[in-house]
């Protein structure tokens, strides 16, 4: 009797799910640039520094975003809880590296007071994970345990 370990019967769960990693891409960036471009446009009417303080913010968090979004491989479809524990893993990995990038385009460039491009690059970073949650969300399946 052969028993086949490759995939375990406990972690079947549901048909392979695909997301549309592109789509998610473009809506990052579409958030991202929004608050950069906001920020521009209020910032002036606070007397803060505008256009350098939102557009190193741009640069500090889209890129790591994107990057932590490929990590995910959302291209390979998996089954919903691995799935989702993936997206959880890329989404804490940005997490910590934005901070890092953010410091570390905060002290080459120095573009204007720290609080501003603090709150900058927290706007960039709630925009673009708004902005993946959701297009992900409307990707995923309806749950059906109501339909009993």
């Amino acid at each position: 009797m052969t028993r086949d370990v490759s995939t375990p019967s406990s972690l079947k769960f549901g048909p392979p799910i695909k997301i549309r990693w592109i789509a998610v891409m473009f809506a990052m960036a579409a958030g991202c640039g929004a608050v950069a471009g906001v920020w521009t446009i209020v910032a002036p009417q606070f007397d803060w520094v505008g256009w350098q303080v939102s557009s190193h913010a741009f640069v500090a968090v889209l890129p790591v975003s994107l990057v932590g979004w490929l990590i995910v491989a959302p291209w390979k479809a998996r089954p919903a809880i691995d799935l989702v524990t993936v997206w959880l893993a890329g989404t804490v990995i940005r997490l910590l590296l934005t901070p890092l990038a953010s410091f570390a385009i905060y002290s080459l460039a120095q573009c204007g007071p720290r609080t501003q491009f603090i709150a900058a690059v927290g706007a960039c970073y709630f925009a673009t994970l708004l902005c993946e949650v959701a297009v992900v969300a409307t990707g995923l399946p309806r749950s059906t345990a109501a339909k009993t």
